[in-house]
Formats: structure tokens, C-alpha cells, sequence
């Protein structure tokens, strides 16, 4: 799809809820979010600020491995006594050690995979539109209810859609019949 740039945060709803990557599995968080995301040391470092794998909380982002299957939360930093408890390596974060991930002793070889990704607070604003331009996959029926929600927004401000290849009025896509279970999405901005 090709959207004015002002329609892009209507679609933060989808990186909330999750959206899949294709990616090799069997490297760590941190390796993930540098080599494969293109994401800056400092950018790791300093605004991600809670990790999520497989819905416990990391610390680790070295020791932490992505298989295949897992989810994937990513958030800055959290308001409150919960925010700062779940946040990677804080003061209190001993106080969630039952909760905590622990990376299992074997470690998975590399393979091609798919994980669930999930963003929250600034990881969307900042993050979103990267995922969105090069491409995320959505569950079909997600997207297309997000579709019907979105109509009105999407009659004005999508510029050009294409299914397949081919050319698609915008009007038709709310009620679009996916084939597959999964939508591959990519946006890019006029």
C-alpha cells in the first residue's frame, strides 16, 4: 500500500497486537535487533527498555535465543513500580526472578524461522514505520477487521493498493477474502 505519511500511525494498532517476521532463529535478542532489525547499539541500549520472549521477562539480551515460534515484546521504559521491576537489568528486577527468562542449556542451530513481534509505547512510533515499509506479515482475519475499522481513513488517505500485483480500489479492501491465513503488509509513503 501507498499511504500519505499522516496514515501511517492508524496501523500501530497491528504492531501492538503482533506481526510475524520471517528471520533466521537460533541467535540471540541482542544479534536479532542488530544484525537482522539494523537497530543501533544505542538504540538497544537505551530506549528498549523491557524484553519480552515468549511473555518473561529478559535481561540478558546475549543469552537470550529466538526459535522459531517465539513472540517478542519490546517496549522503552514503563511508568510506575511495575515499569521499573520489569525493566531489563533495574534495581528490582530480582524481585520477578520466578518470572524471569533463563535460556535453556542447549542452543538451537541457525535455521529459517518466523517469530511474533510485538511493540509498545515509544517502540512503535519509533520502530513502527520502519517495520511497516520493509514488511510484516498479519494474521488475515486481524487484517481485515482492521481494514473495516479503518475504512474512512483508508478511503482518504491510501494513495494506491495492490493485492497479488495487481491494482485494487481501496473501497474494495475492507471486504477483501484473503486466500492465506497470513497478510504480507508493506507500506510505503507518498
Amino acid at each position: 500500500m501507498t499511504v500519505k505519511s499522516q496514515l501511517v500511525p492508524f496501523f500501530f494498532p497491528i504492531l501492538q497486537k503482533g506481526f510475524a517476521q520471517k528471520i533466521q532463529v537460533g541467535c540471540s535478542i541482542k544479534e536479532l535487533l542488530s544484525d537482522r532489525f539494523g537497530l543501533s547499539a544505542e538504540y538497544i541500549e537505551n530506549r528498549i527498555q523491557t524484553i519480552f520472549l515468549d511473555g518473561k521477562p529478559v535481561d540478558d539480551m546475549d543469552t537470550a535465543i529466538v526459535r522459531d515460534g517465539t513472540t517478542l515484546a519490546l517496549s522503552s521504559a514503563m511508568p510506575g513500580v511495575l515499569g521499573a521491576t520489569l525493566r531489563r537489568g533495574g534495581y528490582y528486577s530480582r524481585m520477578r526472578s520466578q518470572i524471569t527468562h533463563v535460556e535453556k542449556a542447549e542452543l538451537p542451530r541457525r535455521t529459517d524461522g518466523q517469530i511474533i513481534v510485538k511493540l509498545f509505547n515509544l517502540t512503535i512510533r519509533e520502530l513502527g514505520p520502519m517495520f511497516l515499509e520493509r514488511g510484516i506479515w498479519v494474521d488475515a482475519d486481524d487484517l481485515r477487521e482492521f481494514f473495516r475499522n479503518q475504512s474512512h481513513e483508508l478511503g482518504e488517505g491510501c494513495v494506491e493498493a495492490t493485492v497479488d500485483g495487481s491494482n485494487v480500489d481501496m473501497g474494495k479492501i475492507p471486504s477483501w477474502d484473503f486466500t492465506a491465513k497470513r497478510v504480507y503488509l508493506q507500506l510505503q509513503t507518498a
